[in-house]
């Protein structure tokens, strides 16, 4: 994972734990393309489930 993957997915984990929705916050990245917001997904969807 890359640095900026592992920041991003650090602050979307805090703004989940805040009552976000994953699709709220990607979309408050408008710079990110599909396959990269594809790739948030997968990796912080993937810390998400072994964080529980």
């Amino acid at each position: 994972m890359t640095m900026a993957l592992n920041l991003l997915c650090r602050v979307i984990r805090r703004r989940l734990e805040r009552g976000g929705s994953l699709e709220d916050v990607l979309a408050e990245y408008p710079r990110l393309t599909e396959p990269e917001r594809e790739a948030v997904r997968e990796a912080c969807g993937k810390r998400a489930e072994g964080a529980e």
